[in-house]
């Protein structure tokens, strides 16, 4: 069996009341001689036309006519084939393409991909929700979750204060989290997405004031481009668990942040690290060090497939991140795994597990996304 060609097609998904993209899904199709595709998941916020210029223009010509079930071979070619390495494009382009070859060789022997991997460790794969359902308040957003059976949600750190301000965002998010603990009592896990805008003086505060709300993590509450500070924090505050990783590619970045033990729970997410292989290597590496995995994964039903392929296999894993893109994640798919009460379930399912309607797919095409910005009333940025 041989690899015939790679092929990239983006859907654009509208946000809650269509008023915006809110993302747009980079669906991975790998053909092959013997009939049988894979397909993978590289959604990039924001650089979606060059993932598919890399998968198709670069990627696809170095693949096709290869064995498609030689996943490690594929995936070293495309790590180190090119002189320049790094960054989210390659990365990601290479975690779809890494994903659609599983789901081949899933396919070809007949057993899901976890069956390759060794087996599952986990019968099924707890999720925790977001607030993508466009309700009026953050308290509707994990209602409407509690209902749908979730018993884990994560909440942003409330409305952007304009012009940004770090002080009073604090408080605003410091505020939601204590109404939403309250609300909730303590039958729901809660955990608090910063993302990264916040300078470790004012994250040092605002774990203070959340301190008694037994968050489950704290996420990316400054910039996670400095693990230092993510240390920093981890030590002042013990008691609260500290989570980051969606920005970070492959085992070799990670690298720094296990020496340090700059987190307690490392987010790697399957569509960009580098694919369900480079997942489970970074799991490995993490669980030597006692630390948690928590996948990130706001994207689409292929992507929640690889990563529930993943997740059943690691030891260390705590709970996925689950996007609930209502319609569309649904329409999309002719078949993929079960979501019963805030769990996913394996499946028996050859590959990945998912199939999509690729009509669908291209009834919606591609469409730019708006830039998420913060600006200080001087009309500069925070070190976001």
């Amino acid at each position: 069996m041989r690899i015939t060609a790679i092929e990239a097609h983006v859907m654009g998904i509208p946000s809650p009341g269509g008023s915006a993209p809110s993302r747009n899904w980079i669906f991975v199709k790998v053909l092959t001689d013997a009939g049988l595709w894979g397909t993978g998941e590289a959604t990039t916020e924001y650089h979606e036309l060059a993932v598919v210029a890399m998968i198709e223009r670069h990627f696809a010509p170095l693949l096709v006519g290869q064995d498609p079930t030689r996943v490690h071979q594929a995936w070293q070619q495309m790590q180190r084939c090119f002189w320049w390495r790094g960054g989210v494009v390659a990365a990601s382009a290479a975690s779809g393409i890494e994903q659609a070859l599983w789901d081949v060789a899933g396919k070809a022997y007949g057993v899901p991909v976890h069956k390759l991997l060794g087996g599952a460790l986990r019968d099924e794969v707890r999720l925790y929700a977001r607030g993508d359902l466009g309700l009026p308040t953050c308290l509707d957003e994990v209602q409407a979750a509690r209902d749908e059976g979730f018993d884990a949600f994560k909440m942003g750190p409330g409305r952007t204060v304009a012009p940004f301000c770090e002080e009073r965002q604090v408080d605003v998010a410091a505020a939601q989290v204590r109404e939403v603990r309250a609300a909730v009592g303590s039958q729901c896990d809660l955990m608090l997405d910063c993302g990264g805008i916040f300078s470790r003086a004012a994250a040092h505060r605002l774990l203070a004031e959340v301190r008694d709300a037994r968050l489950q993590f704290v996420e990316e509450p400054v910039n996670g481009d400095i693990p230092h500070e993510l240390r920093a924090l981890r030590d002042a505050f013990p008691q609260t668990r500290i989570a980051a990783g969606e920005r970070c590619l492959t085992r070799w970045q990670f690298r720094e942040w296990l020496e340090l033990r700059a987190v307690d729970v490392i987010q790697a997410d399957v569509s960009h690290c580098g694919g369900i292989g480079e997942l489970l290597r970074i799991a490995a590496a993490a669980e030597t060090y006692g630390i948690a995995m928590a996948p990130h994964n706001p994207y689409g039903p292929v992507a929640l497939a690889a990563s529930l392929q993943a997740s059943l296999c690691m030891p260390n894993f705590l709970l996925l991140e689950h996007c609930r893109l209502r319609p569309w994640f649904d329409r999309v798919q002719r078949s993929g795994p079960t979501i019963v009460g805030g769990r996913v379930l394996p499946g028996d399912a050859p590959g990945l597990g998912v199939e999509l309607d690729w009509d669908a797919v291209a009834a919606h095409p591609y469409q730019p996304r708006p830039l998420r910005t913060f600006q200080h009333a001087d009309g500069g940025m925070p070190l976001t």
